[in-house]
């Protein structure tokens, strides 16, 4: 079996992404996902001018030589933009896999460890008083056993909704200090509207120092965090470590990590109780495996990166993960908007607390591309942060 064709597609079904299609000889044909939200043409025109060339005429079942060949064959390790690129190609690779063995993709990875998967889901509003009315409807009407909340308001303000291109991002405005009290008493007072039974995620999304996190999760800890998401920015390793040895609540980490090296310290040293990657921001289903597998040694657990953004594929690949990997955590679930719906077919459901999909071939999905069409591609920008003084501030 030969590749005989490489296509990207561009769409914005309300939020943009940008798909992958490999076609070979034998006609099954695979697809995977490569969206980089605020990027997506610059991921696009590396695969169309530089990696479509190297695919056309190769084995697909030759994946981890490919993934070698992108990660090293260029000497320059990969960002961003590589790394999505890359796994845009090795999720279609592996769905390509799948489907000429006639079995799904967990059962390449070895086979189900568990049937369902424990998720959480994103507790969104333009005020605090919506998101607690919220979050107690979430586990009364959905069943939900674990909601997340999430520093600022609103999350990801016009990165949704997309009708025209942007000329630049949406400004949010925050002030560490000032949100410091108003962070507290919102976890709580979200505590007090679930209960004690319900688990509780706060993400800090990289906005406090790490003194500022050290207090808020020590203020915290009485009311029984499920983790800390991203307490810190990920640039200064030793914040980690100062951040871990002061305080005992779970820590959730790396979702802007790229590789396994990247991921390696906060490992191996115990920093974090949750390993909780991007698939996509990592290269794809390869080294999401690996780092699985690293994270199992020190008995750190997995939690795969799958907000409102993530489309049904990489969704559908993180399930296939998760109940294949003994080390599971819990998977995150963004509400996923409609119209994605019409574009990929497949993908995963939801009952009482827990992500189900059918078995089918490779990843499980499909795209439709003569509605993939009907939303065309328009350029955006994630949001950024600038407090009172107009300095910008991690987002």
């Amino acid at each position: 079996m030969k590749i005989t064709n490489v296509k990207t597609i561009l769409t914005s079904p309300n939020q943009n992404y940008l798909f992958v299609k490999i076609t070979t000889d034998s006609g099954i044909y695979g697809v995977g996902d490569a969206s980089l939200n605020g990027r997506e043409q610059a991921v696009a025109d590396l695969i169309d001018e530089y990696l479509t060339p190297m695919l056309i005429g190769r084995d697909p079942g030759k994946i981890e030589d490919f993934w070698q060949l992108i990660y090293r064959g260029s000497y320059w390790r990969g960002g961003n933009i590589v790394m999505s690129a890359l796994c845009g190609i090795d999720m279609a690779l592996w769905d390509i896999l799948g489907k000429e063995c006639g079995k799904p993709l967990y059962a390449l990875l070895g086979g189900k460890v568990r049937d369902k998967v424990l998720c959480y889901s994103h507790v969104l509003g333009k005020t605090q008083e919506e998101k607690i009315a919220q979050a107690a409807d979430y586990v009364k009407a959905r069943g939900l056993k674990v909601i997340r909340l999430r520093a600022g308001l609103p999350a990801a303000n016009g990165t949704f909704g997309l009708k025209e291109d942007q000329n630049g991002p949406v400004t949010e405005p925050w002030n560490p200090e000032e949100e410091w009290e108003r962070t507290l008493e919102y976890f709580v007072k979200v505590r007090e509207a679930v209960g004690y039974d319900v688990g509780i995620i706060y993400d800090l999304h990289e906005r406090f120092s790490p003194d500022r996190a050290i207090r808020l999760i020590n203020a915290l800890e009485p009311y029984r965090p499920f983790f800390i998401e991203d307490p810190i920015a990920p640039d200064c390793l030793d914040s980690l470590r100062y951040v871990r040895e002061k305080t005992t609540s779970p820590i959730a980490f790396g979702e802007l990590y790229k590789s396994r090296w990247e991921c390696l310290p906060a490992i191996t040293n115990h920093w974090i109780d949750y390993i909780r990657c991007d698939i996509i921001r990592i290269g794809g289903i390869t080294e999401a495996r690996k780092i699985a597998a690293l994270a199992e040694t020190y008995d750190v657990k997995t939690a795969w990166h799958g907000p409102n953004d993530v489309s049904p594929i990489t969704h559908a690949v993180n399930w296939h993960l998760n109940v294949s990997s003994y080390n599971f955590g819990i998977q995150e679930d963004g509400t996923t908007d409609g119209l994605i719906r019409e574009v990929i077919r497949g993908g995963i459901s939801y009952r009482d607390g827990y992500l189900y999909l059918k078995d089918a071939p490779g990843i499980g999905c499909d795209i439709d591309e003569e509605t993939a069409a009907r939303y065309p591609f328009h350029k955006a920008y994630l949001p950024i942060c600038r407090q009172d003084d107009g300095a910008l501030h991690t987002w």
